[in-house]
Formats: C-alpha cells, sequence, structure tokens
C-alpha cells in the first residue's frame, strides 16, 4: 500500500461527491438533530466485519463500539477497563438504547489469542 495516504483522501473525496451529496438532508438531520439508534453493537474490529453492511443499517442507526474480539471487560469502580463500560452506559442511560448486541465472527485472532495458553497478557 505504498499510495494509502492517497487512496485515503481519494476514498474521502468519493464520499464527499458522489455519496454525501445523495443522502445530505440525512447527515444534516443527524448533525442538527444528534444520534437516536435503538440498538447498540460490540463488535470486534477486524477489518472484515463492517457491521453496518452486516446488518443493513445506515450512518446513525446503531451506536457501534469495536475492539479486539469484541470484549466486553467487568464493569470495576476502581479498575482500568473503562471505555467499554462507559460506552455501554452512555449507550443505555443517555441514548436509551432497546438493544445490545455483542457480534462476534469465525476464525477471530483476538479470540485465538485469548485462548492461547502459550501467549502471556499483562494487565
Amino acid at each position: 500500500m505504498n499510495n494509502f495516504p492517497k487512496t485515503l483522501i481519494d476514498a474521502y473525496y468519493n464520499f464527499k461527491n458522489a455519496q454525501f451529496p445523495e443522502q445530505k438532508e440525512h447527515y444534516k438531520h443527524l448533525a442538527t438533530s444528534g444520534q437516536n439508534p435503538k440498538v447498540m453493537v460490540i463488535s470486534c474490529c477486524d477489518s472484515r466485519v463492517d457491521v453496518n453492511s452486516i446488518l443493513s443499517f445506515g450512518t446513525g442507526e446503531l451506536f457501534v463500539v469495536r475492539n479486539v474480539a469484541n470484549l466486553v471487560p467487568p464493569f470495576e469502580m476502581e479498575g482500568k477497563h473503562h471505555g467499554v463500560s462507559a460506552a455501554i452506559e452512555y449507550a443505555a442511560l443517555n441514548l436509551k438504547v432497546e438493544h445490545i448486541v455483542i457480534l462476534g465472527h469465525s476464525k477471530c485472532g483476538g479470540v485465538a489469542a485469548a485462548l492461547d495458553s502459550s501467549i502471556t497478557v499483562q494487565t
């Protein structure tokens, strides 16, 4: 990927010039009214897992948190794992989502690493 920055810029301009104009009013509504998703999805950050495409949802319809192996660490008042729990709290209390879905996938490298006893995990 020698042209990664150019590829990224080209992708942005494609969105801006081709996709955005078709959905301009929808994006304007989201910007002015805020989000109101009914579903939160906790998904793996694997590049092959495109949550909106898999579930056929559009922009603004899902509240998505992605991490390695779609992990949900246990809640800890004084612990160090607050990213996912903060997102769940925000989704439930502020956005009032009605459903929380954990979306896993086959052959997940994160799950394989977690189950591999030869890998040392530092906490």
